[in-house]
């Protein structure tokens, strides 16, 4: 059920990115993979320094939205600035529909799937419609390896020769708090 509506909100966000344009639409992917990447990658860092953002319940995920809330919008407002707010690239109209909703699919994929994330990181995923649903299995199956592909793509990229931890390291180490919290059980009113 989580990957179907992880499809349903990609093709809507296809929808949408037909209508912005292939080039806003790949500046747009391009700063939600690197936003995602940050905060993925530097949550377990932030809650080692900051002891105060990891020991409440909803802290590995209060940090996770809030880095990857802040770097997405720094890196749009400087493309836009410099990027797709100066010049507009034109494309064939075929491409331009085509790619740009392909590209829009990949970003809706990619959000929803980070946001399937940041419920399973939180006490949410151990709540009785998560558990209904089977929540933590569908995201670890679907979410987590389209997340962790994305992430290991950037870190192929900028990462040094002595590449210690792979994302699907860091995302099993966000999600140790959670899964060690006992599942959430109702008040017994006998």
């Amino acid at each position: 059920m989580v990957f179907w509506a992880g499809i349903l909100a990609a093709a809507f966000f296809a929808w949408l990115a037909v209508k912005i344009g292939f080039y806003e639409t790949w500046t747009m992917l391009f700063n939600i993979v690197i936003s995602i990447y940050l905060s993925v990658f530097l949550t377990p860092v932030i809650t080692s320094m900051v002891p105060a953002a990891g020991d409440t319940a909803y802290g590995n995920a209060l940090t996770l939205i809030t880095v990857a809330a802040g770097a997405f919008l720094i890196l749009h407002g400087v493309s836009y600035s410099f990027l797709t707010g100066r010049f507009s690239v034109w494309f064939p109209r075929p491409l331009d529909n085509v790619g740009s909703g392909l590209l829009g699919f990949l970003a809706g994929l990619l959000i929803w799937s980070f946001l399937a994330l940041v419920i399973l990181v939180s006490p949410l995923s151990q709540a009785g419609f998560a558990q209904d649903i089977d929540l933590r299995n569908a995201v670890e199956q679907t979410s987590v390896p389209y997340i962790a592909w994305w992430c290991d793509l950037v870190n192929g990229i900028v990462a040094a020769g002595d590449n210690k931890y792979t994302t699907r390291q860091v995302i099993s180490k966000l999600l140790k708090p959670a899964q060690e919290r006992p599942a959430h059980k109702p008040a017994d009113r006998s």
